[in-house]
């Protein structure tokens, strides 16, 4: 009988914390080593020479970084006259890393990655750490286990990581939002260091105001929503807060008030009315989340209940409005789809839909806390509070948690893909192009022919179509009949009189 009371203690002992925040740790590193990894083999896409041109010609005549400066400071202007006024992106397309090396273009995905695992990282962290006041090991496991589904399942990994112009306008701006919010929930208790503070989300709101504009609007939300809490709580740094929003709403009404976004709304032509662009953001943003919950995200609510719920039951918030919280979190997710759907280009394209998934997984997770906060309350009986969550349902949770997920990554699929599996994930298949030569075989025939476009003895230059292209590098547009013709763009890139096609005007 003593040993079969023994047994039922040993087995009621909760998870070790700490081997569980290993693994998740080294989870996220087998999923992100191998997108880091196949980098050195990535080349500058189309978009990335048409905007930085003008800076990549005063760097091959100066090889001066303050010139480069000034050129892009120009450039971004210019664009801001004829296109659009999101001066953060088009300054930073302008100083892309192929502009100064073909070779260095690596640093695209070590900055947009880094950018975006440490800013959805620090987020996380400072709620769960500086808000529920979790362990170490909980906030761990719960951070590395989100950033690795943010990461493996986003719709568009080549957009975001490995596009330059592409991910700096869209994904990075989501990065920063994420390091704003992060510091603003610091900044709510700052002992010291409160200067510093507002100093960093000074900068960050400027470059904010200037960035995408679903992403802009969701900023204005967001700080608008923190102003009014610091007003409504008499937060002693209350100023600060609506200093920064009223901050953010000008950057962005100058960002707006650009000539170049009438004439690009023209040369569209398909605006839709306010009143319409915000029902169908609505409907869309609805779909959207439908589609984004798929299996792994599931597993990752689930898997984070028995974290969340303690963390939230011993808190000292009170969680009274879920229903509130919720409705709101859905408008907020919903308010990001207005701009393009006003500006008459549907969603934003795949480079967008990477940052209403991101943006969906955090108010999943904030909505989810609010709501296992709520459902303590309900449970806390004559003052006493909720029950705990036993060791058994714990395991339960994570055991199913587990396989739900396994069976979601063997039936993950993106849409043009006919087989199903985790070679489709974003570091399968990193890893994959990797291991079967795909991606050395690219790299070899980009730098093929950025030496023919190099080689100033020859005005006018033929290229070949590329042989093989990895899944999460940006698809091949030099090739007979495609949609975009690229070659006048790099033309004035290189200084070419002509680029021919191979099997096209080649012939």
């Amino acid at each position: 009988m003593a040993g079969a009371q023994g047994n039922f203690a040993k087995a009621a002992r909760p998870f070790p914390l700490k081997w569980l925040a290993v693994a998740s740790v080294l989870l996220l590193l087998l999923g992100t080593l191998p997108l880091y990894a196949i980098a050195f083999d990535n080349h500058p896409y189309y978009d990335d020479y048409k905007f930085s041109a003008e800076t990549h010609a005063v760097w091959q005549r100066t090889h001066s970084p303050t010139a480069v400066l000034a050129a892009a400071l120009d450039s971004a202007q210019a664009e801001r006259e004829r296109w659009q006024g999101t001066y953060t992106g088009t300054f930073l397309s302008n100083l892309q890393p192929g502009v100064f090396s073909e070779n260095l273009y690596w640093l695209t995905t070590f900055l947009l990655l880094s950018a975006t695992l440490l800013g959805i990282g620090f987020l996380l962290w400072t709620l769960l750490r500086h808000v529920l006041h979790a362990g170490i090991a909980q906030a761990v496991i719960a951070t590395s286990l989100t950033l690795f589904v943010s990461i493996q399942f986003l719709p568009a990994v080549n957009e975001a990581f490995f596009w330059f112009n592409g991910g700096i306008g869209n994904i990075f701006i989501y990065a920063l939002l994420a390091f704003a919010l992060a510091l603003m929930l610091r900044l709510r208790k700052a002992r010291g260091g409160a200067a510093w503070l507002t100093l960093c989300l000074l900068a960050l709101t400027v470059l904010l105001g200037g960035g995408s504009y679903g992403g802009g609007l969701l900023a204005v939300l967001l700080y608008a929503l923190a102003a009014a809490l610091a007003l409504r709580y008499r937060n002693r740094f209350r100023l600060i807060y609506v200093a920064l929003a009223l901050l953010l709403v000008a950057c962005f009404a100058y960002n707006m008030s650009a000539p170049g976004n009438a004439l690009r709304a023209r040369a569209i032509g398909r605006g839709l009315s306010p009143v319409v662009a915000v029902a169908r953001a609505l409907y869309y943003g609805v779909a959207l989340m439908g589609e984004y919950f798929s299996l792994p995200v599931a597993a990752l609510a689930l898997g984070l209940a028995p974290i969340l719920y303690p963390l939230a039951r011993d808190s000292a918030y009170r969680f009274r409005h879920p229903a509130l919280v919720g409705l709101l979190g859905v408008l907020l997710f919903c308010a990001q789809l207005t701009p393009p759907l006003y500006a008459g280009v549907f969603l934003g394209g795949p480079r967008a839909y990477n940052t209403y998934y991101v943006s969906f997984l955090l108010l999943l997770i904030v909505c989810e806390t609010y709501a296992l906060g709520a459902l303590a309350r309900r449970l806390a009986r004559n003052g006493r509070p909720a029950p705990a969550i036993t060791p058994y349902a714990a395991r339960f949770a994570a055991i199913a948690a587990a396989c739900l997920f396994a069976v979601g990554c063997l039936g993950y699929k993106p849409a043009g893909e006919v087989l199903y599996g985790p070679m489709h994930m974003a570091g399968g298949s990193a890893a994959l192009s990797l291991v079967n030569g795909e991606a050395r075989t690219y790299h070899r025939e980009m730098l093929a022919r950025e030496a023919l476009l190099r080689d100033a003895s020859q005005p006018t230059v033929t290229l070949a179509p590329l042989s093989r292209v990895p899944a999460v590098f940006m698809p091949d547009l030099l090739t007979p009949g495609a949609l975009d013709d690229v070659r006048p763009v790099l033309a004035r890139y290189y200084g070419k009189q002509a680029v021919l096609l191979e099997g096209g005007d080649a012939q």
